[in-house]
């Protein structure tokens, strides 16, 4: 009989678990790598937590039970705390820091520290590079905290083909070339295809284009996620003093990203999805209603929202930009038209306000703007103040300032922007609370809704491009603690497993992860160890840099990025590959 050295025994079950199969191990008197004793897990299914160790042996999960005397090189003790898979956000801006040259933007501790093992890519259609391959090259070079899921985006090929003649609908050919580097994307490793149609070049597409690039992933099993058309009464573009057309409104936005799931037959998901407005409160009982019927129908529709009440990744102000410019700049093509980036537009801002606001024509104009913008923002007292130059105005509402001056909200606008900040356009910075709890919570009842946060990495000391700043959505550092901190724990809206499988499991079933997402035997060993009772979300508007707690241990591909609550600053994270593609 040939026995089994304990080390050729150990690389045994090492070669068993990588391969994915079910290598019999003894139940105890098996030395292992790292194991992880006494957790409550949760497995990512949403069934509820059971008590077992964890073993793993080099990037995966070898046992989960009752080890017994089991032995490894590092054992940390879980005792009271819980383990789950590690978390996977499906609409992540982390890619730019990923791809940088700075080693500590790599790290992304800001998201790192929140859980999150696995970002994708392509956040709103756009990918940092072109092709699809340059960019993969690019993140296996450098090297980075967290895993990355290529994706292709649909703004990038649409630039890539169209060039700034976009302003317009797409011909046949160009819809053709267009898909062929879909495909090409596809083959170089992406999962799907990403959109930000919303937003420039793709808000001139029409909705058979997306349908036409949507259906170039099918044959790839592919999926579909969305910055979507609107998610307002009118869409980011629009004003109501510019708006020539009858707007998009959330619920047709919705419906576009339906229809494709219905005319290509492939997973969608509506992105960092939200009733935006204060118009747009309520909406998300319709907004579920339509996704329950598609689903209903047969068609994998899914959602991802953030947990916050506001949106937006920055401070800003409530102008209408066109009131500060000279008038002969063209601002025809709306709130978002590329002549607002050209040097010195804005010069003599101030004195082309004024001149405006003295016109009671114009005046009225620009107070509906305001009135309009702020409502998209929440309503008056919801706009907050985050910074101005008289400190006394910080941390205080619109609405709350027109009733200390005697003005109104829209007045309060117009003052901030002719004796505010000079350098900044509007005078000031302010963000407003424009989601309602109410929809928020309704969404995440649904089990169809997986957590995003829609965030970068944020509050890289030295690097102004990565830099925190006052005003800025919390969200870069809490989303997925706060998922936690607030839904369960503080509202008791959902239940721990069901917050957890909507950032592990389903997130991972959407984009057709074949071995992360979940605790099993023989999967990738990403995975969280956190304290329930200490774990909370600490960043905030005014302070939107500060990091969470609870999160103790981090792991991806079974390296530890989060020790007992320090950071290792290894870089452990891949690149991950659709299986089959050419470039594996």
């Amino acid at each position: 009989m040939i026995r089994l050295t304990a080390p050729c025994a150990a690389f045994l079950v090492t070669s068993a678990a990588l391969a994915g199969g079910a290598f019999p191990l003894p139940l105890s008197g098996q030395e292992y790598d790292i194991l992880i004793r006494n957790g409550r897990v949760i497995d990512g299914t949403g069934n509820p937590w059971f008590a077992a160790d964890i073993a793993i042996a080099g990037d995966r999960i070898v046992r989960i039970g009752g080890l017994g005397d089991a032995t490894a090189r590092r054992v940390v003790d879980a005792t009271g705390m819980y383990v789950s898979p590690g978390f996977i956000d499906l609409h992540s801006h982390a890619d730019r820091a990923m791809t940088s040259e700075h080693l500590e933007a790599r790290r992304a501790k800001s998201l790192n520290s929140q859980g999150l093992t696995t970002v994708i890519g392509g956040p709103d259609g756009r990918n940092q590079s072109w092709p699809l391959s340059a960019e993969i090259a690019a993140l296996r070079e450098l090297g980075h905290a967290m895993n990355f899921v290529p994706m292709v985006g649909h703004s990038t090929v649409r630039a890539e083909v169209m060039g700034n003649d976009y302003w317009r609908a797409a011909t046949e050919d160009e819809i053709a070339r267009m898909q062929a580097l879909v495909r090409e994307g596809m083959e170089s490793g992406a999962w799907g295809l990403g959109a930000g149609v919303e937003y420039r070049p793709a808000r001139y597409s029409t909705p058979e284009e997306v349908i036409a690039l949507a259906g170039a992933v099918a044959p790839y099993d592919g999926f579909y996620v969305a910055h979507q058309r609107s998610e307002a009464a009118m869409p980011l573009w629009e004003l109501p003093s510019t708006a020539t057309e009858g707007p998009v409104d959330g619920n047709e936005g919705l419906a576009e990203t339906v229809n494709i799931a219905r005319e290509t037959g492939i997973r969608v998901v509506a992105s960092h999805h939200k009733a935006r407005g204060r118009a747009s409160f309520g909406r998300s009982g319709q907004d579920t209603l339509v996704v329950n019927r598609a689903r209903a129908e047969g068609l994998e529709v899914y959602l991802d929202v953030y947990p916050y009440e506001t949106f937006g990744g920055g401070a800003r102000p409530m102008i209408p930009r066109w009131s500060l410019v000279h008038d002969t700049v063209d601002t025809s093509g709306g709130r978002d038209s590329p002549v607002y980036n050209r040097p010195g537009v804005f010069d003599d801002a101030r004195a082309h306000l004024e001149r405006r606001w003295a016109d009671p024509e114009l005046r009225g104009l620009i107070a509906r703007d305001i009135e309009w913008i702020v409502d998209h923002n929440g309503g008056p007292d919801r706009v907050v103040v985050v910074g101005y130059p008289d400190s006394t105005w910080v941390g205080r509402t619109l609405e709350e300032l027109g009733r200390t001056l005697d003005i109104t909200y829209q007045e309060v606008v117009v003052h901030m922007a002719l004796n505010g900040y000079p350098e900044v356009l509007g005078g000031a910075w302010t963000r407003g609370y424009g989601i309602h709890d109410s929809d928020v919570i309704n969404y995440y009842r649904q089990d169809y809704t997986a957590t995003a946060s829609d965030a970068a990495v944020s509050g890289v000391e030295g690097v102004p491009e990565f830099a925190s700043r006052p005003g800025a959505h919390p969200r870069h550092f809490g989303a997925f603690t706060r998922k936690i901190a607030r839904y369960v724990k503080d509202l008791q809206a959902i239940t721990l497993p069901f917050a957890v499988r909507s950032m592990t499991g389903l997130p991972a079933r959407i984009i057709g992860l074949e071995d992360r997402g979940f605790l099993r035997e023989g999967y990738r060993a990403d995975l969280v160890v956190f304290d329930l009772e200490r774990l909370r979300d600490r960043a905030t508007v005014l302070e939107p840099d500060l990091f969470s707690e609870g999160v103790d241990y981090v792991m991806v591909n079974g390296v530890f990025t989060v020790d007992a609550g320090e950071f290792t600053n290894e870089l452990p994270g891949e690149v991950i590959l659709r299986p089959g593609n050419s470039a594996n």
